[in-house]
């Protein structure tokens, strides 16, 4: 009985020996155990951080009025600001939080697609120069001598005044147009 067994043991410690070998194959080529990320340190939001780097980077650019930017200059991309202009307002508890986010949705709106690298400067016509030798046929003309650079330009502010009015519409804040609000200051 005890003389038949050693092919049988033979084949049990090769086995092992075998497994043993597989285990410490398979452990050195794994993956390491998943980690339980750190917790997030308290601070401010992602849309604080958005907001707080957009007025950052506005102060820092220091815009003329009327002037159309690029949105290719902005620290993060349009819609992320405009989106934590939306959370912003609707988390926001007192009306100078609310003013404050709508001045920063009149500042957004000046930054708009494939305006270039220099901004687009409003076109400002001499009103004071009159002509007087004007020839009958240019007292009427079919056709207003516009500039490419004024076309541009009134299409990006149209563009602009619309973005103004559909954000202000969307959160629910009366529509005063700067130059109708410059009149009735003046009366």
């Amino acid at each position: 009985m005890f003389q038949d067994t050693t092919p049988f043991v033979l084949a049990l410690v090769i086995t092992f020996a075998v497994l043993v070998c597989i285990s410490i194959w398979n452990s050195m080529n794994s993956k390491p155990p998943y980690e339980k990320k750190p917790e997030p340190e308290p601070g401010p939001s992602r849309t604080r951080e958005i907001l707080a780097r957009f007025s950052q980077f506005y102060l820092n650019l220091n815009p003329e009025d009327g002037f159309i930017y690029d949105t290719a200059i902005l620290p993060d991309p349009k819609q992320h600001i405009i989106h934590a202009l939306y959370v912003g307002f609707d988390e926001s508890e007192t009306e100078a939080d609310r003013e404050a986010i709508e001045r920063g949705l009149r500042a957004i709106i000046n930054f708009q697609d494939l305006v270039g690298e220099d901004p687009l400067v409003p076109v400002k016509k001499d009103d004071s120069v009159l002509e007087t030798n004007i020839s009958p046929q240019n007292l009427f003309p079919e056709e207003e001598l516009v500039s490419e650079e004024e076309k541009k330009y009134n299409e990006y502010s149209s563009k602009r005044d619309l973005e103004l009015f559909d954000h202000l519409n969307h959160l629910k804040i009366d529509y005063v147009d700067d130059k109708s609000q410059e009149v009735e200051e003046e009366k």
